[in-house]
């Protein structure tokens, strides 16, 4: 966009120049614009949150509003000299410093004697620093003594990506403010707003489709605006923004959930291999994966999205359209439509087999591939079929279980038939052979179990070992009956 026969680009351009232009942060703009108004100044804030968000454009209004002719007030004039020089960049008594190239010791000593002197045509000397974070440990040092006791006339705004770098020291000497990241219909509301007031056709989804590329930065998503408009010969149309953005657009995302959502006529041979119920006619897939594989996505981005259309199909079955949060990254119509097609727990399961696909990327040969073999886990798996599994409704795994418990019987039997052929005497034997308990524990002083064998062999055993005996083989067969009925194989 050109001003003055210069362009500018949209996030410069439509800079908020005052604390109602910007969009959201509202806990952050009534904390510093009642500051303002009690004239309650404190002497260090601190602003901290995700790029592209507000952090440099809330310091500067809040320096305008600090030096503006008109005196302290929360909502500064933007036309007096003050002001436009701030907007500009130009007025001397507020430095802004960039930290991630200032980080030495001796660039922040400089800047600490220049706090030394009175503002010469001001009420304050205010020092913006951005990215404060890198400052080195020898330069937190240098200004801890200001920071901490600065001259009245000395306003510090520090704005950070990274707080967690910056010695508690001087956190506890600043107020501190976080603000968020934007929210999809935040930013989708600014891009309207400003097409509008640049003449620009924008197509809703297209506009949907940046602001979710954006992740919550306003900055970011003014900038992919201008590269769609360049694309796009002067209008935000939908095929070129997802060929920009390298996504699939709203209409296959609906028609992988479409096919997702009617999961009740499913392929005889993969039901017969127990995979589950599988969408609709193979033909339905191999068109999918055709129109997909034309528009040759970034798959990553691809997957992203459908851990965002899970994520909210769950809250939307939840929260309904009329939710008082703004948390929906698709359209409450789409949302409308497939949330009643899944349970709770097919978006739960759905959800972690994405997830698990983005973990995974990273580890197959191509992106294609991960993201079609995550597709055919979607349609592959299902809570009812979980539950099948863990409640025994599997009937190949309970003739697996049945063949085994046949096999065990087979072994008892062939161990206590010999026994009963071999009389009293035989069986005392056998039974003192065969392994169905473990041996008794032999105190020193006993015979060995060899030649107790040979005794038992020789000298019949009593009426009541052999009852004993038979006793114990029928409870052992009536327990493998017992566990064969509980497997369904009576």
């Amino acid at each position: 966009m050109e001003v003055g026969g210069e362009y500018l680009a949209l996030a410069r351009k439509y800079r908020p120049q005052n604390f109602e232009d910007v969009v959201g942060q509202e806990h952050v703009l009534n904390a510093l614009m009642h500051s303002l108004d009690s004239e309650r100044i404190h002497h260090a804030y601190l602003l901290t949150g995700t790029r592209g968000i507000g952090k440099t454009t809330i310091a500067r209004i809040f320096a305008k509003a600090l030096e503006c002719r008109k005196g302290v007030s929360s909502h500064p004039c933007g036309v007096c000299d003050a002001c436009t020089a701030i907007s500009a960049g130009t007025f001397p008594e507020v430095i802004e410093i960039d930290a991630a190239s200032q980080t030495k010791v001796d660039d922040t000593r400089e800047m600490l004697d220049r706090a030394q002197y009175q503002p010469v045509d001001a009420r304050y000397k205010i020092f913006i620093i951005d990215e404060v974070h890198m400052l080195t440990t020898n330069s937190f040092n240098a200004l801890l003594k200001t920071l901490e006791e600065p001259p009245e006339y000395v306003k510090f705004i520090l704005a950070t990506t990274d707080p967690h770098k910056i010695p508690t020291t001087v956190l506890s000497r600043c107020l501190q403010f976080q603000l968020r990241a934007l929210n999809v219909d935040e930013i989708a509301g600014r891009i309207h707003h400003i097409c509008s007031i640049e003449n620009i056709a924008a197509d809703s989804e297209a506009v949907l489709a940046i602001a979710r590329a954006a992740r919550g930065s306003m900055r970011d998503a003014l900038s992919l605006c201008d590269q769609g408009i360049a694309l796009g010969h002067g209008k935000l149309e939908t095929a070129t923004v997802v060929a920009m953005l390298g996504t699939v657009g709203d209409a296959l995302v609906s028609d992988i959930l479409g096919l997702l959502a009617t999961k009740d006529s499913a392929t005889p041979a993969l039901n017969n291999a127990g995979a589950g119920n599988v969408t609709g006619t193979a033909t339905d897939l191999a068109t999918l994966l055709t129109r997909i594989r034309q528009k040759s996505p970034n798959y990553k981005q691809l997957l992203d999205e459908l851990v965002l259309v899970f994520h909210d199909l769950a809250l939307y079955q939840f929260l309904g359209s009329g939710s008082p949060l703004e948390v929906f990254s698709f359209s409450n119509s789409m949302l409308a439509q497939f949330a009643p097609a899944f349970t709770p727990e097919q978006l739960q399961l759905y959800y972690q087999i994405v997830l698990e696909g983005v973990q995974e990327y990273g580890f197959a040969s191509d992106g294609r591939s991960a993201f079609e073999m995550t597709l055919l886990r979607l349609l592959a798996f299902s809570p009812e079929r979980k539950k099948k599994l863990f409640r025994g409704e599997n009937p190949a795994g309970r003739d697996l279980s049945a063949a085994i418990l046949d096999g065990l019987v087979g072994q008892v039997r062939s161990q206590t038939a010999p026994a009963q052929a071999l009389g009293p005497q035989g069986a005392q034997s056998v039974a003192q052979t065969a392994p169905l308990a473990p041996s008794p524990f032999v105190p020193q002083g006993t015979p060995a179990p060899q030649a107790a064998a040979a005794t038992a062999a020789i000298i019949p055993a009593p009426a009541s070992q052999q009852s004993a005996q038979q006793s114990s083989n029928a409870q052992w067969q009536q327990e493998l009956g017992d566990l064969r009925a509980m497997m369904g194989n009576k």
